[in-house]
C-alpha cells in the first residue's frame, strides 16, 4: 500500500496536502518444473541436458495442470528453457502466451554422465560419484558443470526476468536443478541439500518480491493434487 500525496486548494484558497491511498500492484513469480519427459532405462538415466521430450504422461500431466490453473490465475508473462521439455510443458501451461525462450535456465550439465545408467556411473565413475553425492556444489560429473557453476548462470537469468516486470503473474518453466538453484540463492538454502527439498514433474514453487527479498509463497504447488482433492 503507497500513499500518493497532492496539493489542492480547499474553500477558502489555501493550498492543503491531500492524502490518496493507492494499492502496491503486486508481482508473483511461479516456478514450475517441466512435465515427465519420455526416459529410457524406466528412468534410471542421467538425462541433465540431453533433450528428451515429454512422455504421453507427462503431456497430459501439463495440459490438465494447464486446464486447471486457467480458472484459478491468469499468467501475463511465460519464459522456457530452451529445452523441448520445458517448451512443450510451457506450452500446455500457458498455451494463450508466447513463449520467451531463455537458455541459461536449461538443466546442469552432466558431461560424460549424460544419457548413461545410475548403474553404469556408480561403477565406472565411483571416486567423482561417491564425492559429488555430497558435494553437488563443489564436484562435477567430467565434463559437466558443479550446481555452484549452474547457479551462476540461472540466477542472472531469473534476476533479469523479475527486473523487467513491476507487476504480474510471471511463469517460468525450468528444470530441477535449475529451478533448486534459484531457490538456494533467494532463501539461502545451501545448494548441497538439493534432495532434501524435492519438487516434483509440473510442481510449482511461488515466490514474490518483497521489500528487497523474495517472500516464498508456495513450495512445490502441485495443482493436479489440488484438482483432484
Amino acid at each position: 500500500m503507497m500513499i500518493k500525496w497532492s496539493s489542492i486548494k480547499n474553500k477558502s484558497g489555501r493550498e492543503v496536502l491531500k492524502g490518496q491511498i493507492m494499492m502496491a500492484e503486486k508481482k508473483r513469480i511461479y516456478l514450475m518444473r517441466h512435465a515427465k519427459p519420455d526416459l529410457p532405462m524406466n528412468g534410471r538415466v542421467y538425462y541433465g541436458q540431453t533433450d528428451y521430450p515429454l512422455a504421453p504422461q507427462g503431456t497430459a500431466a501439463a495440459e490438465e495442470t494447464g486446464e486447471y490453473l486457467k480458472g484459478k490465475i491468469t499468467f501475463d508473462y511465460l519464459y522456457a528453457s530452451d529445452m523441448i521439455r520445458a517448451q512443450q510443458t510451457a506450452k500446455l501451461a500457458a498455451p494463450y502466451l508466447p513463449i520467451t525462450t531463455v537458455p541459461a535456465l536449461r538443466e546442469v550439465n552432466l558431461g560424460e554422465w549424460e544419457g548413461r545408467g545410475y548403474d553404469e556411473v556408480r561403477e565406472q565413475f565411483r571416486e567423482i560419484y561417491e564425492a559429488r553425492g555430497v558435494k553437488f556444489a563443489e564436484v562435477a560429473p567430467p565434463g559437466g558443470e558443479t550446481f555452484r557453476e549452474l547457479q551462476r548462470r540461472t540466477v542472472p537469468a531469473f534476476e533479469e526476468i523479475e527486473s523487467a516486470h513491476k507487476s504480474g503473474n510471471i511463469l517460468i518453466v525450468a528444470h530441477g536443478a535449475a529451478i533448486w538453484s534459484i531457490m538456494a540463492r533467494c532463501f539461502g538454502f545451501d545448494l548441497n541439500d538439493m534432495f532434501f527439498f524435492p519438487q516434483d514433474y509440473c510442481g510449482i514453487h511461488v515466490v514474490e518480491p518483497a521489500g528487497g527479498r523474495m517472500r516464498l509463497c508456495q513450495y512445490n504447488w502441485q495443482p493436479l493434487l489440488k484438482a483432484a482433492g
